[in-house]
């Protein structure tokens, strides 16, 4: 009878091993789920907040109306406000709709009280109810809103915000976080509409 030797043992082993780790490896990749590319294939772009005023509080309209652009569950969102003074500045909403891509910009119109808004490298224009219509682009107004704004970190780590026209200082507000721009909703300039990041306040001086 043969007698296997030492080495036979070994080469022998050794062939049983490396077909069972090839049979797991093809085993595991052909059962394991596919979540990473079911993952990354719905991520969306990120949305930029920003925010136009349609309409300032002056002494015949009590009420300042803007257009916001937000995210909601991921997604951008068109949304109009009304804002009640007299209900603790409460923000009521008169209209929204779903993007389907996040812009880059917003602008007024020139004759109507709609809304521009860039998407990619399109204009694209939305009436006062947020509905979407065929405009020429010459109607598009460019942004003059008669202010600027400045930020400085302080000591603390806080930003001094500094709201100045051509006359001068018109609002100094020390904030928590660095603003990414500003809106005017007061012809008087007592009430403003601060954006950052991911929130926003507004400011009564």
């Amino acid at each position: 009878m043969y007698k296997e030797t030492g080495k036979e043992k070994i080469i022998r082993f050794s062939i049983i091993a490396a077909i069972a780790t090839v049979t797991l490896y093809l085993f595991v990749n052909q059962y394991a789920p596919q979540e990473e590319s079911t993952t990354t294939s719905i991520q969306h772009e990120k949305v930029q907040q920003m925010a136009i005023v349609l309409q300032e509080r002056t002494q015949i309209e009590g009420a300042p109306i803007l257009a916001m652009v937000k995210e909601h569950e991921g997604e951008p969102y068109l949304v109009t406000y009304q804002v009640d003074a007299a209900n603790n500045y409460r923000f009521e909403t008169i209209d929204a709709v779903n993007l389907e891509n996040s812009p880059t910009e917003i602008q007024l119109d020139k004759v109507t009280d709609g809304i521009w808004l860039k998407e990619a490298s399109d204009w694209i224009y939305y009436n006062r109810q947020l509905q979407t219509e065929k405009r020429q682009e010459k109607y598009k107004m460019e942004s003059e809103d008669g202010f600027f704004f400045d930020t400085e970190v302080k000591e603390d780590g806080k930003f001094l915000l500094k709201v100045m026209d051509e006359q001068g200082p018109i609002l100094e507000k020390t904030l928590e976080e660095k603003p990414v721009s500003i809106v005017r909703l007061s012809e008087e300039n007592d009430l403003w509409f601060v954006l950052f990041e991911k929130d926003t306040i507004l400011l009564v001086p």
